[in-house]
């Protein structure tokens, strides 16, 4: 008797153990969509497989970039039954998918390529400034290359100015508050 409560209690505490914590996964820093949808996997590291492949939204269409807002992926992971914390002040991020040839990628200065970068200098930018209650955005050209979470310094072509930013995604940055 005393040995099968043991083994009860045994498989109870290792059954129960593994539907009592999620899994936690973290936000890729660069999410592309492969397909037609964009899946749990092509959003987070660390999805198990089984869960990996269900879609979250469609995809945007090849060569071109899209954007999940960070309530759609919260709901998805925790339908999910997985474990994540949206980072602070990130509202949505930005889904490529690649379409077409992949171009070479020119040195960087230092002579090696910067293959995740998300800016390229000299290209046209959508700089974003937001306050509560307000959101303005720019035309503004790279003056370096970054990858999504680097600072980059911008230079607004209406003013001339250098504003200092960081990436959000392909072609896009969020102007750094005082």
């Amino acid at each position: 008797m005393l040995r099968r409560l043991c083994v009860f209690a045994c498989l109870y505490l290792l059954l129960g153990a593994s539907f009592a914590f999620a899994d936690t996964i973290t936000l890729r820093p660069r999410i592309e969509a492969s397909g037609a949808a964009v899946t749990m996997g092509d959003v987070f590291d660390g999805a198990p497989p089984e869960i990996a492949a269900r879609a979250i939204a469609p995809a945007p269409g090849a060569g071109q970039v899209g954007s999940l807002s960070i309530p759609v992926l919260a709901a998805a992971a925790s339908a999910a039954g997985l474990e994540w914390t949206p980072p602070a002040g990130l509202n949505s991020v930005p889904v490529v998918r690649p379409g077409g040839m992949r171009a070479t990628l020119p040195a960087t200065a230092g002579g090696r390529a910067m293959a995740d970068a998300a800016v390229r200098r000299g290209e046209q930018v959508t700089l974003v400034y937001q306050v509560p209650g307000v959101a303005l955005s720019i035309r503004a050209r790279a003056l370096e290359d970054a990858a999504i979470g680097q600072n980059v310094r911008l230079l607004n072509i209406t003013s001339n100015r250098t504003i200092d930013a960081t990436v959000t995604g392909p072609g896009a940055a969020r102007a750094d508050t005082p």
